[in-house]
Formats: structure tokens, sequence, C-alpha cells
């Protein structure tokens, strides 16, 4: 799937629809990892997928949780797909700046271009001199650390696959997704979530 465009909306018991910005302006600094309150109860989140192909509903509770990750589902969600856009850009996703890298390490370079990469390869062919020792920890390695973890167990996705073919089995969804193609307007969504704010109110 390629997906154009996002919409999130939710549903209330009564059957009321909210746009993201009307129920995000329910809560005190939007709804993204934060408890939710009672009143959420049997309240349903609507994501709208616009895509090249088609257009897809999906539907889930919006006090669901994953135990796995610890969070509720559409925190996870977010979560995830952060750590994605962030692994294929290594960039972050709120600023678009580029992660700090420790000593060029052939890890490194495996990460950010691919194994079968002509900068993995030029990295590689230098076994005769001698890597700097890494100090601390980079942000490209963190990426990679969650990276890892998101796809542990994962017999459909891995970062080589992902790297070479650029697409990603979204196993909450079930659906294959393109990511050159996608992450823009994922990226967007998610900025809309996680960056709310309450509009000023004039005096």
């Amino acid at each position: 799937m390629k997906i154009d465009f996002i919409e999130l909306k939710f549903k209330d018991e009564k059957g009321h629809i909210k746009s993201l910005d009307e129920f995000s302006e329910m809560f005190e600094m939007g709804f993204y990892l934060v408890e939710h309150p009672e009143w959420t109860v049997r309240t349903r989140v609507i994501m709208d997928i616009d895509s090249d192909c088609e257009n897809r509903i999906f539907s889930f509770d919006f006090n669901r949780k994953d135990i796995e990750w610890g969070h509720y589902w559409v925190d996870k969600l977010i979560q995830k797909w952060t750590i994605i856009w962030e692994w294929y850009y290594q960039s972050h996703i709120d600023s678009n700046q580029k992660f700090t890298l420790g000593s060029t390490t052939i890890e490194d370079a495996k990460m950010r271009f691919g194994e079968n990469s002509e900068e993995h390869n030029s990295i590689r062919s230098l076994s005769n001199v001698a890597l700097e020792e890494e100090v601390g920890t980079s942000e490209s390695e963190l990426n990679r650390d969650n990276m890892e973890w998101v796809l542990d167990f994962d017999e459909k996705n891995s970062i080589e696959r992902m790297r070479e073919e650029k697409m990603y089995f979204d196993h909450d969804l079930k659906i294959w997704i393109d990511l050159e193609h996608s992450l823009p307007a994922i990226r967007k969504i998610i900025r809309k979530v996680d960056t709310f704010e309450r509009p000023s109110s004039e005096d």
C-alpha cells in the first residue's frame, strides 16, 4: 500500500464523531502518552487511510492496550512508526535533523545504507585500518537498538529487507506498506498528534 493521507477521528459511545483536533482539545496536552480518563470508555479510533489503490478504514478501541509495549494501542502505533521513520531517514522526526554518529563503524554503515551498499562495502574493505573506539552511544545506535526491538521475532520484516525492498508489513494493520511513498504521510499525522497545542484563547 502506498499511503497518501491518513486521517484520525474518534467516535464516542453515543455515535458522535470528533476530529483529531476536537478530540485532542478535550485533554490538557493532547492524548498521546497520557492516562486515558474514564469518559473515554467505549470510544473508538477511526483511522481513514487514503492510498494509491483504495481507501481503507481501520477502527479499534481507544483504550485498547498492548501488553508487550506497555502502552495504549494508539500510542504504540505512533511510537512504532516514529522509530521506523527515524531509522529510514536517520533523522529526528520532529526536526529532520540528522542523527549524530559515533566513530565510523561497519555496523553504522550497515544500518544507514544496507549490507550490500557501496558505503558498507567500502568500510569493510578497510580491514587493515584500525577503527576508532566508540565513545558513548550515538543517536544512530540508539535508533538501531529500537529497530531491533521492533523487529524482534518478526518473520516478515528485517532491516535488510526493509532497506532493499522499501516495504514493511504492519502486523497491527495487516497490510504491506511502501516506505518510500508512505513515510511522508505517516510523519504528518504523527507530528499532528505528538505536537498538539491548544489554541490560545482571546481576551
